[in-house]
């Protein structure tokens, strides 16, 4: 009996320390949210400076900012539900895999669309031949 007290009572104490980092976790996916709403309002700032060719530059910020509103609303309402169901449903693990789907998409959709402009250009001057 005196044994399980003690199991009990350790096991409490990890798990403080487990809730604490995933209140951290939720807050940063809050925060992560947040951030992307913010960007996707605003339309501007330092998530849309870029050295890619001004030829895509319109482009490109029209497909960020969807994909900052397609990320960022159900990211905060998935991370809200996370909290409000704990870290042990399921919502948890919604709010991760839906977070790397999009970033997962959003990178093939940039590759696709802006490959051509991404390619190094091929430079005329003929390669040298070795020496035998």
């Amino acid at each position: 009996m005196i044994r399980l007290a003690e199991q009990a009572a350790a096991s409490a104490a990890g798990s403080s320390v487990v809730d604490s980092s995933m209140n951290m976790m939720v807050i940063f996916d809050v925060f992560i949210a947040v951030y992307l709403l913010y960007y996707a309002i605003k339309g501007d700032g330092k998530l849309y400076e870029n050295d890619f060719p001004k030829a895509m530059q319109e482009e490109h910020r029209s497909l960020l900012r969807k994909f900052c509103w397609i990320t960022g609303v159900p990211m905060l309402v998935l991370s809200v539900l996370e909290y409000m169901y704990s870290y042990r449903s399921m919502w948890s693990y919604i709010v991760i895999g839906y977070g790397l789907t999009c970033v997962v998409v959003y990178v093939i959709v940039f590759r696709v669309r802006f490959g051509r402009y991404l390619k190094p250009e091929k430079s005329a001057a003929p390669a040298k031949s070795r020496k035998k």
